[in-house]
This record gives C-alpha cells, structure tokens and sequence, in this order.
C-alpha cells in the first residue's frame, strides 16, 4: 500500500496540468473541485483530509493553484521557446 506521501503526488501528477488555454486561467470553483477530487480519492484509499494537508503543508487549494501556475508558466516558456 502506498504512503499518503505516495498517493498525494501521484494523484497530482496525475490530475493537475496546466491551462489548456492560457487566455483564461482556472477560477476559484475549478480548483475547489480538484480538492474535492484528490479528497475524495484520498478517502477511498484510507487517507485522512488531514494527512493530505500535512503532505502538502496546509492548504490544499493553495498548493494545487500554486501548482497549476507553475505549470501554466512552464508551458508559456516551452511554446514560447518553439518559436
């Protein structure tokens, strides 16, 4: 069985990507439901809403929403690089 360390960062690997239009960036009620997504599915591995916030250091939307703005920034700097 995997560490709630191992099922969080799989999980966001997995589900959190960067804006496929960079025109509008994801509100407040997407990132809320990539929350609820990666609790639910914590949950049905035996995973306490408790220990994903000690893996991610708190708050969890803030560190989602942290994640997809870095991705967002990596991909501006990729597209921008292939032209």
């Amino acid at each position: 069985m995997a560490t709630a360390k191992e099922f969080v960062d799989f999980w966001l690997d997995n589900s959190v990507h960067a804006d496929e239009s960079f025109g509008v960036r994801r509100g407040r009620i997407e990132v809320e439901r990539l929350v609820e997504g990666l609790l639910r599915a914590a949950e049905a591995q035996g995973f306490s809403k408790e220990q994903v916030e000690a893996e991610l250091g708190g708050d969890i939307y803030a560190h989602i929403r942290a994640r997809i703005d870095r991705q967002n920034e990596a991909e501006a700097k990729r597209l921008g690089n292939e032209r």
